[in-house]
């Protein structure tokens, strides 16, 4: 097992020092690429100016657990904010353990804030596909960042000495899009600083939005129990890996949940917004943007997402944006 032990003033460059003398590695331009012995990908870290420092993990097939240990520390005046998406290979949608070890987390796709001063343990199983941010910024930074959403809340929650050592919830497939996108080009991006900002930023808008989702059900008595959060993450991740395929259908989707097919729809709506078959078509249709962006023919999209009739494909389009595919690709 690799084991890497930081201090709350350590950069994160410092993993690179250590993985590397524990794995054959290559160091160059701040990314540890991985030489396909121990495990396949990169690492890379980012220093930003405004009070933000990013660890990006974006490997498979490691041979041993990797685990990130940020000490306690008693003048700690940052947090730690954790991006995670986690899957066995060729099995995106079923089978993913998901455990918790007294404040270790461990295999388990989601996003969570933590105050550094408490310290926090993340392990990294071997034989997965990771791709996970984990973020430090100053609690001075984010309180400026977040002045709109009542700053100082989620800070009251982790610093009572009765309230959990982090906030914890389910990934959505808004953060796997930009955890994916952000993968591809952080190493050879030429505003390397620029791009992890704007990336960064909106993972953490979305954080700060599901956040206060989950502080208003709880409020109406509607919070959802660590077990309904597991349950809910194995859908919503079967749904995003189905995105070619047709809806699964309730009683499947039932199934992998261990609900029953009224609560599941129920709780599903609560927590991220959306009926199921609504939630897996904006899956569906971003991932078509997407390919858009890329100038890929409209038709061949179609094919690419699951459609097999093009007109299907521009009406669902044009309903979830407001204008057809042709329109997006050709603007003007």
């Amino acid at each position: 097992m690799s084991y890497v032990s930081l201090e709350n003033s350590e950069s994160f460059l410092k993993c690179f020092e250590v993985i590397a003398e524990d794995k054959s590695c290559i160091v160059s331009d701040s990314v540890l690429y991985f030489s396909g012995k121990t495990g396949k990908g990169f690492i890379t870290a980012a220093g930003i100016n405004t009070g933000i420092e990013v660890l990006a993990l974006n490997v498979s097939m490691l041979t041993d657990d990797l685990t990130i240990r940020f000490q306690p520390s008693t003048d700690a005046s940052s947090y730690i904010l954790h991006f995670d998406e986690i899957e066995i290979p060729a099995k995106g949608d079923s089978d993913l353990p998901v455990t918790s070890m007294s404040g270790v987390e461990k295999g388990h796709s989601a996003v969570s804030i933590a105050d550094a001063g408490r310290g926090k343990t993340i392990v990294y199983p071997r034989e997965r596909v990771i791709r996970s941010l984990i973020v430090r910024v100053r609690k001075s930074s984010l309180d400026d960042l977040i002045k709109d959403f009542d700053a100082g809340t989620i800070g009251a929650i982790l610093d009572s000495p009765e309230g959990p050592a982090s906030l914890t919830w389910p990934i959505t497939f808004k953060y796997r899009l930009l955890l994916n996108d952000f993968m591809t080009e952080i190493v050879q991006h030429p505003f390397r600083e620029l791009f992890t900002i704007r990336n960064v930023s909106m993972l953490m808008e979305y954080l700060l939005q599901q956040f206060f989702v989950m502080q208003k059900l709880a409020g109406e008595g509607n919070g959802l129990s660590s077990q309904d959060t597991r349950s809910l993450s194995r859908v919503e991740q079967h749904l995003c890996s189905q995105y070619k395929k047709e809806f699964p259908g309730i009683e499947k989707l039932s199934r992998i949940s261990a609900m029953s097919p009224t609560s599941l729809k129920t709780k599903f709506k609560r927590y991220y917004g959306e009926t199921l078959f609504g939630y897996y078509q904006k899956n569906k249709l971003e991932h078509a943007r997407k390919l858009l962006d890329s100038k890929i023919p409209v038709k061949v999209v179609a094919t690419e997402i699951g459609y097999s009739n093009p007109s299907h494909f521009t009406l669902a389009f044009k309903k979830e944006y407001g204008f057809s595919p042709w329109h997006y690709l050709n603007p003007h």
